[in-house]
């Protein structure tokens, strides 16, 4: 039995099978998205906070990013290339040790043992009530709803202690402080896209591959550097 609640545990996959524009484009562009990870023992891989965008149709309604990358005058396939190898820098950034990492290991570990003891108590009840006692399926139902209960109780509470969201947003800035540097040392500055941009590019049909080509479109522009260059935080 699985509470609404539950941590995603997902099986491992490796990350050959993640497509390369998958991991150029999230890099290019920064998805508004909420990030998921996927857990293997005791390793999460951060999937979403720098390879993940999902795949959408040619006509869906696609919400913009605020922000991407820039380099004047760069071509669309050194624009893919650079994206990519931060990309993979930011992946190859050693997550295991961290102190986000063990903590929700050790929260998919109480999960799994509060499965599990809900599992024998349901077997206990069944093996003590029997199939002759008068009222028995009755009292089995009630009894289960109780473990049930005291099952989604326990999860809710080791989710609330572990709070899987401040640690996947620590996992996610280590990778992308690596992909931040890698970016700037190739010579790339964050621009904020306007409105219109913005409106366009949600609006645009064609899919993915029109976006990356817009996306470059303003990228690579000396004029949209100059005029929309993010202003550093103090």
């Amino acid at each position: 039995m699985l509470s609404p609640g539950r941590l995603n545990i997902l099986p491992f996959r490796p990350l050959a099978n993640f497509s390369r524009n998958a991991i150029t484009w999230s890099v290019a562009v920064k998805s508004n998205r909420k990030d998921q990870f996927v857990f293997f023992g005791s390793r999460f891989l951060t999937c979403a906070a720098v390879v993940s965008f999902s795949a959408v149709g040619a006509y869906a309604k696609v919400a913009a990013p605020l922000t991407i990358w820039a380099k004047a005058d760069v071509s669309y396939d050194q624009f893919n290339a650079e994206a990519l190898e931060c990309g993979m820098q930011g992946l190859a950034v050693n997550i295991d040790n961290t102190e986000e990492v063990k903590a929700l290991a050790q929260a998919s570990k109480q999960l799994e043992a509060i499965d599990a003891s809900a599992q024998a108590a349901l077997g206990r009840d069944a093996g003590q009530m029997g199939d002759t006692q008068a009222g028995a399926g009755s009292i089995r139902v009630h009894n289960g709803l109780d473990i049930a209960a005291r099952q989604a109780a326990d999860q809710q509470a080791v989710i609330a202690a572990t709070r899987p969201e401040e640690q996947y947003a620590g996992i996610k800035k280590k990778m992308f402080t690596v992909v931040r540097k890698c970016m700037l040392d190739r010579g790339y500055a964050k621009i904020v896209l306007t409105a219109d941009q913005r409106n366009e590019y949600s609006s645009m049909k064609g899919g993915a591959d029109a976006r990356r080509n817009y996306i470059h479109q303003l990228a690579s522009d000396p004029q949209v550097l100059e005029t929309q260059r993010e202003t550093p935080a103090p």
